[in-house]
This record gives structure tokens, sequence and C-alpha cells, in this order.
């Protein structure tokens, strides 16, 4: 089993809060977003990363450095004016095989990884909740199949969001590898989230919910997000008081 973690963008949207570094660098108590996620891979027992890096990815890099991990590194140069469904066809070399994969800027409790390697068949980790316009939105079907998926959907008619984390099995891949390439080489795409090439897919390929609507866990992309993070989802994970910003 293999991990991608798209972490190339720069976050302005976060920048009102003062934070200018990667996202995935975000602190935590003693760890960090990517010190989160890479220790919910550890305990799992996967240590080959691919990691799409762009915006002050020499951070990323020191930061990964003591991991004994195998790690392919992925650059995304234009990280400015495109999105992740042009990091991840970056990453498509690491498609080959069964593969989780993450956005890499949410915290969120490692059960959510345990809870995907255990359910059998491509999978979405999935927040059981009203969602508003900015969350990446799924319509499920009444087997817990993925039937749509978007951020344009109608908050009425979908089960909730996908948190940014999920499965894919390699059945699907070669076909997963062909949309992304539509959309990043014949439509000139690239300014999509990846969701979009995942929705193409859904109609030929059973792609079903993990369900950790149970689990703490947050995508980091607002300045609201974040306190958020630290006053609920952290203390939660962590165990350290609400409000504080890490070490």
């Amino acid at each position: 089993m293999r991990a991608i973690l798209l972490a190339a963008g720069r976050g302005r949207r976060l920048e009102a809060s003062g934070w200018t570094q990667p996202k995935c660098l975000l602190t935590f108590g003693e760890t960090t977003i990517l010190g989160n996620m890479l220790d919910a891979l550890e305990q799992n027992g996967v240590r080959d990363i691919t990691l799409v890096v762009g915006y002050q990815q020499e951070l990323i890099r020191a930061a990964v450095a003591p991991r004994d991990l195998r790690v392919t590194w992925v650059e995304n140069p234009d990280f400015a004016t495109t999105n992740t469904i042009n990091s991840l066809w970056l990453a498509r070399e690491s498609m080959g095989d069964d593969f989780l994969y993450f956005n890499a800027d949410v915290l969120f409790d490692t059960q959510v990884v345990n809870r995907l390697l255990a359910a059998p068949g491509s999978r979405l980790a999935i927040d059981h909740k009203s969602c508003a316009e900015e969350e990446v939105k799924v319509v499920l079907d009444d087997t817990g199949r993925v039937r749509r998926i978007g951020k344009k959907l109608d908050p009425a008619e979908c089960a909730g969001e996908f948190i940014g984390i999920g499965k894919f099995e390699r059945a699907m891949n070669a076909d997963f590898v062909k949309a992304l390439r539509r959309h990043n080489e014949e439509l000139g795409n690239t300014n999509l989230f990846f969701e979009a090439a995942v929705d193409d897919l859904l109609a030929d390929h059973a792609l079903l919910e993990v369900d950790t609507s149970d689990l703490p866990a947050i995508e980091i992309d607002f300045p609201e997000d974040l306190a958020a993070a630290r006053n609920d989802v952290a203390p939660k994970l962590l165990g350290e008081q609400p409000g504080a910003e890490g070490a």
C-alpha cells in the first residue's frame, strides 16, 4: 500500500490568520497536520509515500527527512495556478497499485486510516452532516455507493462531506489516470479539484463510503477552520487545551 499526499498549494485563504507556511505544517501540540498524517500511516505499516510539493517545499522535505519512510517526491511547479487535479495527475506513476489519498491539510483521528484499510474495495471517508457550499459533498445510494461528488451539488441531496481521505484500488486506477489525463491534457481543466476526475468514474466503478462521522476531522482552508481545529478537533485528538497554537 502506498499513500499519495497532495501538499503543493500555498493556502492563500489562510493567510488572513497570519500563517504563511504550507498548511500541512500547521502545529497542534507537539505535532503538525503532516506529522499526524504520517503517524497514522506508520501505525498501519504504510511506509511508501508519494508527496506532491510546490510552495515552500524545502520546509516539507525537512519535516519528513527524520522519518524512516520511502518517499517519492513529485514537484508541481505550477502550484500557484493549478489545483489538486493537476497535482494528482503529476503523481500518476504512483497510481499503478492500491493507494491511499490525502489532501495534506486535514487534521483527523488516525482511526480514519484504520477503517479505510479494513474495508474492502475503493472507499471515501465520509462525514454525515449538513454541508455548506465550500465542502466537497457526496450523493450516496442505499448501499453506501458514491453516485456523485463535488462542491456544487445541492446540499439537500447529499449525505455529507468527503473529508479529503480515501482509498483507491488498482482495478479502477487505469480509468482514473485516463480521467485525469482528459481533464489536464485534453480539456485544460488544471485548476479543478481532483474530485472532478473521481466523479467521471462513478458510473462504471464502485466507490463506497466509510462512515467516519464519529471521528474528529477537519479540512483547514479558512481562518475559521483553523479556529475550529484549535478549539474543537485538536483537543479531542491530542488532549491539548482549546485554542492552543501548538509548539
